[in-house]
């Protein structure tokens, strides 16, 4: 574990943020990561700047900063747009996107080269380690890219096992600040949520190794898992309230570590949860997201989602109205992990809209396509599964007409006649 050999000075947040500079870059942790105290005190001292840059994924502290005075003064750049997750909490997010992978985000973190770090840690342990708890792709890799490493220490971190831990002397400057950690707004689930996780749940075997993303399905098809009892499972990637849940409920392998996760977000009860739990072992995406961690498992069922598919199976889970909106995260990582022998990339998504719009449809709303068709091989909607695995462009139109909403159905069915 790498030490390094300076002394940090405590000081309080405005104090530290005046090392940032005109012209600088300046980066931190995403999600329920943002060392808020922080990022509040940057967003004040900005006001003093011409302008800097700052990198970070979704935000769960929102995004005033960009829609009041101190927007002309930053440029921010995200790997993950928040509209598509929090469309009722982002607003219009003014930002440059970084059409990253997880993969490649946690590869972009380790190569880039950054004027100040902000990260947010648990207190020091008797031999001066902290834990970075809830991350470790988007905060470990910044101790090392940042050029003067700020931190803010908050007892409200929890102590996570893994490669978590990260020594006192990585720092330039602590700041003691304790706060909640943000929880993340989980979507309730309905009934259609509940129809596509029930389905989804019946694709997984025992003893598999699965990625859940957030919302409705993902959570109803955990719930579907503990409804069937599942056995021995194993989980990469995040961890949320529906993965505690299957543990919890009996439904996880019992050796240690049971997931390998690099976020953690949701709600109290979670973040107490992962207190020094064995069960979960902090990693980043190179060694959940990458083909080297796939075929080493060679059991991973990743259950994914999208904002529409088309007839040949091309994937938009970015864009809405050819606009920015939402982020690709690990979806193209699972894609390839799906190819190897023994694991499934699953598609869930509901059939319409809430306001009754296909999500099926002849042809993508916009010039985006984040996923090939070549990788989509099992897409879920309420109305059943679509097998594309080995069809023809044909057979794979039909196949997923076939699933669509009733009200879709007969048009899309004559729409995929051309493909003959």
């Amino acid at each position: 574990m790498q030490v390094h050999n300076k002394t940090p000075r405590v000081v309080t947040a405005e104090e530290a943020l005046t090392v940032v500079e005109n012209g600088m870059s300046v980066v931190f942790p995403h999600l329920s990561a943002e060392p808020v105290t922080l990022t509040t005190a940057l967003w004040q001292h900005a006001n003093s700047l011409e302008e800097i840059t700052v990198y970070s994924g979704m935000l769960l502290s929102g995004y005033k900063f960009l829609q009041s005075e101190v927007a002309s003064k930053i440029r921010f750049k995200t790997w993950f747009m928040p509209g598509t997750l929090l469309r009722k909490t982002a607003g219009d997010v003014k930002a440059e996107y970084l059409p990253l992978t997880y993969a490649q985000t946690a590869r972009f973190l380790n190569e880039m080269s950054f004027d100040v770090a902000l990260v947010q840690v648990s207190p020091a342990d008797e031999d001066g380690y902290h834990s970075f708890g809830v991350t470790c792709t988007t905060a470990k890799p910044l101790v090392t890219s940042g050029k003067i490493v700020i931190a803010q220490v908050n007892e409200n971190i929890p102590r996570t096992c893994g490669d978590s831990l990260v020594h006192t002397s990585s720092f330039d400057y602590i700041v003691e600040a304790n706060e909640a950690l943000i929880e993340y707004p989980n979507r309730p689930i309905d009934d259609i949520d509940g129809a596509i996780g029930t389905t989804i749940a019946g694709l997984i075997p025992d003893g598999a190794t699965l990625s859940f993303g957030v919302g409705g399905i993902p959570g109803a098809a955990a719930r579907a898992l503990i409804a069937e009892k599942r056995q021995d499972l194993r989980f990469i990637n995040t961890f949320t309230d529906a993965v505690m849940d299957v543990i919890v409920a009996g439904c996880a392998t019992q050796q240690h570590p049971v997931a390998h996760v690099g976020d953690i977000f949701g709600s109290k009860a979670l973040y107490d949860w992962v207190e020094n739990n064995p069960a979960l072992y902090l990693s980043d995406a190179t060694t959940t997201h990458t083909p080297a961690s796939f075929v080493a498992r060679k059991t991973v069922y990743s259950v994914n989602s999208a904002l529409e598919i088309d007839l040949f199976g091309q994937v938009n889970a970015e864009t809405i109205g050819n606009k920015q909106s939402g982020a690709m995260g690990g979806l193209i990582d699972f894609a390839v992990g799906g190819q190897v022998e023994g694991g499934q990339f699953i598609l869930g998504l509901r059939s319409q809209t809430n306001s009754g719009r296909a999500r099926i449809v002849p042809k993508l709303d916009g010039d985006i396509v984040s996923l090939s068709r070549t990788f989509v091989e099992t897409v879920v909607t309420e109305y059943g599964v679509a097998n594309l695995r080995n069809k023809s462009v044909h057979e794979r139109a039909v196949s997923l007409a076939n699933i669509a909403h009733p009200d879709d159905r007969a048009a899309l069915l004559e729409h995929a006649e051309q493909y003959r």
